[in-house]
């Protein structure tokens, strides 16, 4: 199933680049070749400074047709912050089309973009605090892969989970896999749960202020976030997944750290 919607930013972070063009937008066929009509634009990009709004088809890219997804992609890959790139549109202005040629500014990526995609996915994950309970010693300077389970003692999924990810982290720690527990119960409790029923080889963190779970709308636990080794979070899933499942993923994001 092809996906209808695509992210310009993501282009970038493929290289671990920082421009982007900050639009979203979907596929469309016009005049017989292939357009991007826009969906939304993040009111800190050059898109939105050089006036492109929702429902603008881009037909071409730095003076050619566009006939291919690669070439914005190129564009903006090979590009820095500050760089303008030509992007032509076709806008309806009072029921005709109009072609316009504009200078769009690349632009560093916000940490934060899950006010455009509606979601956590291409977020740069925010600094922890100091409120790790439990093995904080084992936090990595520079980890390759990163694995968030939001969690709770109390839930049933949760436990499933523990184990799962506890085999996973012993075997992919010394690859450069960390993985971090995050729950917003009290200590007494959390200590409790790690002393007599589950002591997780990887660090464990208490949201006290519940800020992460709010940043990223976690609704259900467990919640699980992958992140690349620049911490932008490129996978998130909901429920207990299989060990295989967890196991190939974390893979993936190592092997395209290397």
């Amino acid at each position: 199933m092809k996906r209808l919607f695509v992210f310009l930013l993501l282009f970038a972070c493929y290289v671990f680049a920082t421009p982007w063009l900050g639009a979203t937008f979907k596929r469309v066929n016009h005049d017989n070749h292939l357009a991007l009509r826009i969906i939304g634009v993040h009111p800190e990009s050059g898109c939105f400074t050089a006036g492109i709004q929702a429902d603008d088809l881009i037909v071409g890219i730095q003076g050619k047709v566009l006939t291919d997804i690669s070439q914005v992609q190129d564009a903006v890959s090979k590009g820095k912050a500050g760089q303008e790139i030509s992007i032509e549109i076709v806008r309806n202005e009072n029921n005709a089309e109009k072609k316009k040629t504009l200078k769009v500014k690349l632009t560093d990526r916000p940490d934060d973009i899950s006010s455009l995609t509606g979601s956590a996915i291409g977020s740069k994950i925010a600094k922890f605090g100091e409120n790790f309970y439990q093995n904080g010693e084992k936090r990595q300077a520079k980890p390759k892969a990163t694995l968030l389970d939001f969690w709770a003692t109390w839930c049933g999924p949760c436990r499933k989970t523990l184990p799962v990810l506890a085999s996973v982290y012993n075997k992919h720690a010394k690859d450069g896999l960390e993985v971090i527990g995050i729950s917003n119960e009290d200590l007494k409790t959390l200590n409790g749960f790690y002393d007599r029923q589950h002591k997780s080889p990887y660090p464990l963190y208490r949201d006290a202020t519940q800020d992460l779970w709010r940043r990223y709308g976690i609704r259900a636990v467990p919640t699980l976030m992958l992140l690349d080794q620049n911490g932008y979070i490129k996978q998130v899933w909901s429920g207990a997944p299989s060990e295989s499942l967890v196991e190939k993923l974390v893979v993936e994001v190592l092997q395209e750290a290397r």
